[in-house]
């Protein structure tokens, strides 16, 4: 009877535990960024990463701004640790938390929030005037023209130039104690025919950081077809109408030469 009592008793506490290990709160997360700076600058990527201490079975992520609308989620999910990639601007900057759940006898069981994140955001450095030399409606197969990008800020920071196309165009120019760039493009023909920006890169905080994009530009290439073709027609009608005037001059001539043989005969 005791061992039965025993038995009952044992079994009573064993589904105790399990019941007492469901109902364990979940550890908190963690949320951190990466890169980690106190203050970042428009334009800058930056990934919010959140960590779940715990070796249960993760369900999904959430994430959340500080007006504590969910913003992502990341989900079916089973890693400890999910991130949000965010471009930094005026409009990402404040306070970020996230969560977690795990599954549990077909259940999703929630922790709690994470202590908030702030993530501060700063303007970019002042955008570059770009402009063309020489500046012309129109550019012809064979021309030059130099994309001139001028810094407006201390030429002592500057450490690189970048031009950009609106066709893919993208190309870096290590620079030095410069305010003013210039970058000749040569006119190949149509392909080079579309708007252009610059921006340039200042050393700030012990990283690189990018200006704002100047105002685009524009480069209108004229094919030399059209002109091919003028040339052809223009050259065509002259031999056409040289052509008409000898035949008809032929044959005048001819004529004149039988009414003479009539005459003589």
């Amino acid at each position: 009877m005791v061992l039965f009592f025993l038995l009952h008793l044992m079994s009573f506490l064993q589904v105790f535990r399990f019941a007492a290990l469901s109902v364990d709160p979940l550890p908190v997360p963690t949320l951190s960024t990466d890169p980690s700076y106190q203050v970042y600058h428009e334009g800058e990527r930056v990934a919010l990463i959140c960590l779940a201490p715990t070796k249960r079975t993760i369900g999904g992520f959430w994430f959340f701004n500080q007006s504590g609308d969910q913003i992502y989620q990341r989900a079916p999910y089973r890693h400890t640790a999910a991130w949000l990639q965010l471009t930094a601007a005026k409009a990402s900057s404040g306070e970020y938390t996230c969560m977690y759940w795990v599954e549990d006898s077909g259940q999703e069981i929630s922790s709690n929030r994470s202590l908030p994140l702030s993530v501060k955001v700063q303007d970019a450095p002042m955008a570059p005037i770009l402009s063309l030399d020489p500046q012309q409606q129109v550019y012809i197969s064979g021309d030059y023209v130099k994309l001139l990008c001028s810094v407006p800020s201390s030429p002592d920071y500057v450490r690189e130039i970048q031009y950009y196309g609106d066709f893919g165009l993208a190309i870096s120019i290590p620079v030095s104690n410069i305010k003013n760039y210039s970058y000749s493009l040569r006119i190949t023909g149509e392909e080079v025919s579309g708007s252009y920006s610059c921006a340039y890169f200042v050393f700030w905080s012990r990283r690189a950081v990018r200006s704002e994009k100047s105002r685009w530009v524009h480069v209108y290439v004229k094919s030399k077809k059209i002109s091919w073709i003028r040339e052809i027609v223009v050259g065509g009608s002259f031999f056409t109408i040289n052509g008409l005037i000898f035949f008809f001059s032929h044959c005048l001539m001819k004529r004149r030469d039988l009414e003479e043989r009539f005459r003589m005969e």
